[in-house]
């Protein structure tokens, strides 16, 4: 499987006879309140031009605009999540505007096989507890589309910020600002929850996407059109990470919120921790966001004492790479706090925060956050993609203090890649007297070379030297027999 997902589309399975069908469901970010069509509007030719044979479904209609033809949404200006609702809209009263309800009664007319959610600005803007409605709202509004859904893949949006958002029906919102991050934060755990259950549920990040300072109107809450656009490219990633098509490929390797090894005993582990074959059975384990002093974090990890904080924890994740993939691109999606070196296999990968040249253990981050938000979002960076291995792979991240008193540090991160599907030829094993005889064919195999290893946890896989030759249509490989275990695979250099 190229994701993590239980539930995929399957872009064969739509055409323009049968297109798939998209609900899009929000408040006024996903409603015509500000701009006709808001996100969709930018959403529609991305998904058209990445192969999708789709429309757009839901009782409300956008006008007509240029390109813009799929007009149809489920969008409520001033949406809630549970009741009571706050603004009368689209023929509701105040009181019965909240999805809980208007969704339901959607669901009655049609059946879509992808749910695209984004509320809860309106709910955290005035004054909701952050964790009951992404643990309780939230799960509530899931459950009624699964059940009247129940083939549907459902992708639920971490909301946008709202510092400095100002005059929403009369009301601050940025009062409750700080509130966005731990709603985000239940959110993404309450999703990989409901994945781990085997439910086609999954998660987008507007948070990290629209960008405070130059992504929103005056009012500081609803996004202006370039932050629309980055809304609309932030579904298309999710989409196609659930898709199943002959190519491209978007896998989604590593997950905000996956379960991490760590080790906060306040030691130095020099430089072998970072290796595939470093035996970290010894370490804790615990869901991210990992850190302390911080309402986001899933796992509070050990600090030692208030008054000399470690400087450095040390994380491990372990992730396997299809073998029938050829990845051509990598993005590293990094929220931490304070400053961090990333690894993949034993090799650097992306560093922030910190100084050039050898890290040592005792190395502190360069800076304080800029904003109280900064720590939270999930920073991408497009890294060195060659040091991906077919088969398991290990990232380790070493996360530096501020200093030795600072009361917070948080780690989360993502790990997507990007690139083409690829016919893995069969290989196939005889024995001819002592000598193993390896055997592929030579119309798909073209390219690939046989490679050994003694050992699976590592990533050290080696190209056997014996000699190729073609027999029948074969290209076959004789190598020795060696006592003790060997492991053999077909790969490209």
């Amino acid at each position: 499987m190229l994701t993590a997902a239980h539930g995929e589309l399957v872009l064969t399975n739509f055409s323009a006879t049968k297109p798939l069908k998209v609900m899009a469901v929000g408040d006024s970010i996903t409603d015509d309140c500000v701009y006709n069509g808001a996100w969709r509007q930018y959403l529609q030719p991305l998904l058209e031009a990445n192969g999708y044979a789709f429309t757009f479904v839901g009782r409300e209609s956008s006008t007509p605009s240029g390109g813009f033809t799929k007009t149809n949404h489920e969008g409520m200006c001033g949406a809630v999540i549970a009741p009571p609702g706050v603004f009368a809209v689209h023929g509701y009263t105040a009181a019965n505007a909240y999805l809980q309800k208007t969704v339901a009664d959607a669901l009655t007319n049609v059946t879509p096989d992808v749910v695209l959610v984004l509320i809860g600005a309106n709910d955290i803007g005035r004054g909701r507890d952050p964790w009951l409605t992404a643990t309780n709202d939230m799960p509530n509004l899931l459950n009624l589309i699964i059940s009247n859904a129940p083939a549907a893949n459902v992708i639920l949006a971490k909301i946008t910020t709202m510092q400095s958002a100002n005059n929403i029906g009369g009301l601050n919102y940025s009062t409750y600002a700080n509130n966005v991050s731990i709603y985000n934060a239940a959110l993404q755990r309450m999703v990989n929850q409901r994945r781990a259950a085997g439910q086609n549920v999954f998660l987008a990040d507007m948070f990290s996407v629209v960008d405070y300072a130059t992504m929103f109107n005056g009012d500081h809450l609803h996004p202006n059109p370039a932050g629309l656009q980055a809304i609309a490219g932030e579904w298309l990633t999710r989409i196609q990470s659930i898709t199943i098509q002959t190519n491209p490929v978007v896998s989604v390797l590593v997950k905000g919120g996956d379960n991490w090894k760590y080790f906060d005993a306040g030691q130095d582990l020099g430089t072998n921790w970072t290796r595939p074959d470093y035996d970290d059975s010894g370490w804790s384990n615990g869901l991210a966001r990992l850190g302390y002093g911080d309402k986001e974090a899933a796992t509070t990890v050990n600090y030692g004492v208030s008054t000399n904080k470690h400087p450095t924890t040390y994380f491990r994740h372990t992730f396997v790479v299809p073998a029938d993939v050829t990845f051509t691109n990598l993005v590293l999606r990094l929220a931490q706090e304070h400053g961090s070196v990333v690894w993949l296999n034993g090799q650097e990968l992306w560093r922030t925060n910190l100084p050039a040249g050898p890290i040592a253990y005792t190395n502190l981050a360069l800076v304080k956050p800029a904003n109280l938000d900064s720590p939270y979002i999930f920073n991408p960076v497009t890294v060195d993609v060659s040091k991906l291995s077919p088969g398991t792979n290990v990232i380790a991240v070493e996360l530096h203090q501020f200093s030795a008193t600072f009361p917070v540090i948080g780690f989360d991160m993502e790990l997507i890649g990007t690139g083409t599907q690829i016919t893995v030829p069969a290989l196939s094993l005889t024995m001819s007297g002592t000598n193993l005889v390896f055997s592929w064919p030579a119309d798909a195999g073209s390219g690939f070379g046989l490679y050994s290893n003694t050992n699976l946890a590592t990533t050290n896989w080696t190209q056997v030297s014996a000699p190729v030759l073609t027999n029948g249509g074969q290209l076959v490989a004789t190598q020795a027999l060696d006592p003790g275990s060997e492991f053999f695979r077909l790969q490209k250099p």
